[in-house]
């Protein structure tokens, strides 16, 4: 009997151990979350790309949010007060539509970026804009406004855009 008990002591602790090792992992890891900061914009590059959309009946487009040189950060939820704008800088009233996508996070530095993904009509009345302008999130606030360059591609009148998240592979 005394080696059975041996055997379930030494297999209780093993898997004491195990259990602690992963809680300190978790810990860490939500440690690590809390200490990452919030992204501003002077914490990123941030620039807009073509997509191969999957049907001739939509344009694609991805917004990537990269890390500002030597930055690390996180961002999370969607932009806000997005403006498709003329080479002189007026609204070109895209009409945008679509749900609140579900909220994630996305860490940002070194070999890591965000994206939102754009899509619009392909069809229809088509728009050349010159630059999008959008906050990017805040933590209970708006955070920083920026403009960046769209390409020379176009959007159709008719956009939806995703949350920010990372990037599908």
């Amino acid at each position: 009997m005394s080696r059975f008990r041996t055997i379930a002591t030494a297999a209780a602790l093993a898997g004491t151990a195990a259990l602690a090792v992963v809680a300190t992992s978790a810990a860490q890891a939500s440690d690590t979350k809390a200490e990452t900061r919030w992204c501003t914009g002077s914490d990123l590059a941030i620039r807009v790309d073509d997509m191969h959309s999957p049907s001739v009946k939509s344009k694609a487009h991805m917004i990537r949010f990269v890390s500002a040189e030597g930055a690390t950060c996180r961002i999370g939820g969607t932009v806000s007060n997005v403006r498709f704008l003329d080479l002189n800088g007026k609204d070109m009233h895209a009409s945008q539509n679509g749900g609140q996508p579900p909220y994630t996070e996305a860490p940002v530095g070194e070999d890591r970026y965000a994206v939102t993904y754009v899509a619009s009509d392909g069809e229809g009345p088509q728009l050349s804009p010159a630059f999008v302008r959008f906050n990017l999130p805040g933590q209970g606030k708006l955070g920083d406004l920026v403009t960046i360059a769209w390409p020379k591609s176009g959007i159709g009148a008719n956009v939806r855009m995703g949350g920010i998240t990372v990037p599908v592979s």
